[in-house]
């Protein structure tokens, strides 16, 4: 019994690590370079924006987290809401524009990329406030 708990717990402790690692190599490949919020004030209910907050960690973080999705899961599941962050980032050497909408909806792009991401159940873990 002893021996069949110390290999669930050190399979348990495998997993957070393995994970933790897989994490800390993706950051190392992203750059927040800038970071703006965006509050579009002639949308009624934009007051909500005023606790919508991100950080260039915060940033890196979502787009670890957030699931890639294609052009028919974003345009059916994306909320738009008037308050967004945008900027620009490092991914793996390539230059790319970036936006992190208040409702969980991202996109990573420039002249050749155009990437939708969605904020989902692990995402939605560390910013509850997005979902």
């Amino acid at each position: 019994m002893k021996k069949n708990i110390f290999t669930l717990f050190f399979f348990i402790v495998s997993i957070f690590i393995i994970q933790s690692c897989s994490l800390q190599k993706q950051d190392e490949n992203m750059k927040v370079i800038s970071i703006k919020k965006v509050v579009n004030k002639n949308i009624p209910g934009y007051e909500i924006c005023n606790s919508f907050a991100l950080r260039k960690l915060d940033v890196v973080k979502y787009f670890t987290l957030a699931k890639q999705v294609d052009g028919h899961e974003f345009h059916s599941e994306a909320i738009i809401l008037p308050c967004k962050y945008q900027g620009s980032i490092n991914v793996n050497g390539s230059l790319l524009q970036w936006e992190v909408n208040s409702g969980g909806a991202g996109y990573l792009y420039n002249k050749k990329i155009n990437k939708k991401y969605l904020c989902k159940v692990t995402c939605c873990k560390s910013f509850p406030s997005l979902c």
